[in-house]
């Protein structure tokens, strides 16, 4: 996955994909939905061709979404290529909460993309069951030995995404 990283600022996804994404996430609710997203990098930027959905096993899904281990191990190793993880915020905004933060550590020697999508909350008809998707990378800072035990802290960048 080391190879993905820094090599584009804009994530290109099937919408078919995206789609799928919207669908699980609605079937989901009330509960943050979860999953992996597989494709490739290529010289054009990295392609997300396909999205595994995985159960969600937090104790309290209604708030938290902790991926089902032998699942997620599952996709580290599958063909295409693991590019990013999905969850969704069934009642906020697609944004990194304090909590999404505190996790990537779980996540970032494995894959560099953070997809979090959100219910887009109807204020008319037109715009019932639509998604609000946003993409991160997932990048990594050295700390100073005094900052913290592990020496590495991790941040969310916006990515641009775009519907192919």
């Amino acid at each position: 996955m080391a190879a993905l990283r820094g090599q584009q600022n804009t994530i290109y996804i099937l919408s078919s994909v995206e789609q799928e994404i919207s669908d699980y996430m609605f079937h989901s609710l009330p509960q943050e939905a979860c999953g992996v997203v597989l494709g490739e990098a290529a010289a054009g930027g990295i392609r997300i061709s396909r999205f595994q959905p995985i159960r969600n096993v937090a104790p309290d899904p209604l708030h938290h979404f902790q991926l089902e281990q032998a699942e997620w191990i599952r996709y580290i190793f599958q063909e295409p290529t693991l590019i990013g993880i999905f969850h969704s915020h069934p009642r906020t905004e697609p944004l990194p909460s304090l909590e999404d933060i505190d996790a990537l550590p779980t996540f970032a020697g494995l894959l560099n993309v953070y997809l979090i999508g959100s219910p887009v909350h109807p204020s008319d008809s037109t715009s019932h069951n639509k998604m609000n998707l946003r993409a991160y990378e997932i990048e990594s800072a050295t700390q100073t030995p005094d900052e913290g035990d592990e020496g590495i802290e991790y941040r969310l960048q916006p990515l641009q995404l775009r519907m192919t």
